[in-house]
């Protein structure tokens, strides 16, 4: 018998649309070297762009007070309320980078505020990958133990494997995950597990500063590594993001079953969609 045929209708429902983003995000970007074969260099304002973008991540998305910060050398046993309010220095610093981009300035201030709501949590993972890479980071260095989470489930065990399968691109060239933070950051349906559908005021806006990021994204890897490494890598990305949609559904739905969340922060409600 096959499989397809002893699924639940959600199930099935499910599948579709993980293989409906993915071959989605595949023809948004994968569709761009036919447009870039004639441009093999950067102008000098794709260039200003690219140290902007580097500049303004580094200034505003390091990792809180790192200079007196030691990261504890015990495991720390926390509730999930106290999890996830440990995080909210690093997510209001990486607030903070969004709202700094002059891209985002120009949108109505209700898409902003969607944005942040629904994407947020799910770029997570990938803020994290570009803080503990470097040397000197103490996020690395940090056990943490959530307790109390339905089969005693270990979030930050979750969020470390995510984070750990985009170290090698952030090791490889972090400029790259941080054009695609920025990319992902400007999507109007980023989780592909949520059948939910939001009406953005400037959508068609929006879509536009995607895709010029994008063409900034393959002039610049285009340039660097040529087309066909280029394509290798964006396809590796998008099977690992995938990955990462599918287990932060997951990450949803352990957090809506523990009673702690009603002491989960406000902000972090807002971000985690607990509101």
């Amino acid at each position: 018998m096959r499989k397809e045929w002893i699924r639940s209708e959600q199930e099935k429902n499910k599948n579709r649309t993980i293989k409906q983003t993915k071959r989605r995000l595949q023809i948004s970007i994968l569709r761009q070297p036919e447009y870039f074969n004639s441009l093999t260099i950067l102008c000098s304002t794709d260039r200003i762009s690219l140290n902007n973008i580097i500049h303004c991540y580094d200034q505003y998305t390091s990792e809180p007070s790192i200079v007196d910060y030691c990261a504890p050398q015990e495991v720390l046993s926390l509730r999930l309320h106290d999890f996830y309010n440990r995080k909210k220095p690093i997510i209001i610093n990486l607030i903070s980078y969004f709202k700094h981009l002059p891209d985002f300035q120009q949108l109505n201030i209700d898409d902003q505020a969607t944005l942040i709501k629904r994407n947020i949590r799910i770029l997570l993972p990938i803020n994290y990958a570009l803080l503990k890479t470097p040397s000197h980071s103490q996020i690395r260095y940090t056990y943490i133990q959530t307790i109390d989470c339905i089969n005693n489930i270990n979030l930050h065990s979750m969020y470390q494997i995510l984070s750990n399968t985009f170290v090698p691109f952030v090791t490889f060239n972090p400029l790259i995950i941080k054009l695609l933070l920025i990319i992902l950051f400007f999507t109007t349906n980023l989780l592909s597990t949520n059948s939910d559908t939001v009406e953005y005021k400037q959508s068609k806006y929006i879509r536009g500063i995607q895709s010029s990021y994008i063409e900034l994204l393959w002039l610049y890897m285009i340039k660097k590594y040529g087309q066909e490494r280029a394509v290798n890598l964006f396809t590796q990305f998008i099977t690992r993001f995938i990955y990462l949609q599918t287990k932060i559904a997951q990450i949803d739905s352990i957090i809506r079953l523990n009673n702690d969340m009603q002491y989960i922060d406000s902000l972090m409600k807002v971000i985690l969609q607990l509101t």
